[in-house]
């Protein structure tokens, strides 16, 4: 425990020899997901979209029905006459019952939000509130290729149906000629989580400094471990050997103490050790051994945050004073945005290592 303190102690004090997973594979797909909502989880994926860009040419997925990730890209711009991922879903899924134009499913992010125009061009591909119904769809399409009987038929027709993400992923990373993925997934694994998953080399977990966070942390970790589990059960079926391992562990809504710099409140400290424990019992989903180096804390970033989710502006591009009117009410970027900057850069360098 005190060395993720001592770590978070040395990244606010600008120590940035401390950053990275050096012995961790490299991946390409990320999906930043967990089963609790209301945390601020798109605000993050948001942010850690910026950081993304900066770097990489990136292709990033709406795999939420309540299509917050979509919102932020477009930032209230009217969209273009494009499909949806749930076209390309259904696309796949029935064929040519199913009209979608693929070619036109990636919206560049720079046509609709002006705060990524200084990073690489980078893609996004909406999201659509269809997707809350689509479980049942492909939870229907998935029983009904498994009760095939031809010989090994029904192996490899789940997983077409398990793949189908996947697949439109590779080819409209052929397309935008991009060369990372994040996805924000919704907090229900059913679906579009699912499938999530199912495409995705690498998972970032964000938990909220609470009791219903801590208790999704587990049950995120038992679905990825747990053999028995819906998602390694249908993998089992399909016979995928792949699945994604844990790159990160971003604690959220951490509180600190007042009286001292970079010290962590005790409740928070509380909830991370406890955090820390249970990423312990499940060490072997994660892409390296040393578990503690998949931790990084972040504060609660207060009106930055809100803002950030209200104005679809990075927090990296806040600066401390300026002024934004939410819902009728001014709101003030306090001095704390510069501490919440070096931690979203800890937390990006930790996925990116």
């Amino acid at each position: 425990m005190q060395e993720i303190f001592d770590r978070y102690e040395k990244i606010l004090s600008g120590d940035k020899a401390v950053i990275g997973l050096p012995e961790a594979e490299k991946f390409t797909t990320y999906a930043v997901t967990n089963f609790r909502g209301g945390i601020g989880k798109t605000t993050l994926s948001f942010n850690l979209a910026y950081a993304m860009c900066q770097k990489y040419m990136t292709l990033f997925l709406d795999m939420c029905p309540q299509q917050n990730f979509s919102s932020l890209f477009l930032n209230n711009a009217i969209p273009r006459d494009v499909n949806t991922i749930h076209d390309a879903l259904m696309e796949k899924m029935m064929g040519e019952a199913w009209e979608a134009d693929l070619e036109k499913l990636a919206c560049r992010v720079q046509d609709t939000n002006v705060e990524f125009q200084d990073g690489k061009t980078c893609y996004f591909i909406p999201g659509s509130s269809k997707l809350f119904l689509y479980p049942s769809q492909f939870y229907s399409r998935l029983n009904e290729y498994f009760g095939m009987t031809t010989s090994g038929g029904n192996t490899k027709a789940v997983a077409v149906v398990l793949n189908m993400l996947k697949d439109i992923i590779s080819q409209q990373m052929q397309i935008t000629k991009t060369e990372k993925v994040l996805i924000d997934t919704s907090p229900f694994f059913a679906g579009g989580t699912h499938l999530a998953w199912a495409a995705s080399e690498a998972l970032i977990i964000p938990v909220r400094v609470d009791e219903q966070s801590i208790y999704s942390l587990e049950l995120t970790l038992n679905m990825l471990k747990n053999p028995s589990s819906d998602f390694n059960l249908w993998r089992e079926r399909a016979g995928i050997d792949r699945k994604p391992v844990v790159q990160a562990i971003l604690m959220t809504h951490c509180g600190w103490n007042r009286q001292a710099d970079y010290q962590i409140d005790k409740a928070s400290r509380m909830y991370i050790e406890r955090a820390l424990e249970i990423a312990e019992k499940y060490s072997d989903v994660f892409s390296t051994n040393n578990i503690i180096n998949h931790f990084a804390l972040l504060s609660d970033f207060h009106s930055s945050g809100r803002i950030s989710g209200s104005k679809a502006i990075p927090i990296a591009k806040l600066s401390e004073g300026s002024q934004y009117r939410i819902e009728g009410k001014k709101v003030e970027v306090n001095r704390s945005v510069k501490r919440y900057k070096k931690e979203l850069d800890y937390a990006f360098d930790l996925i990116d290592s």
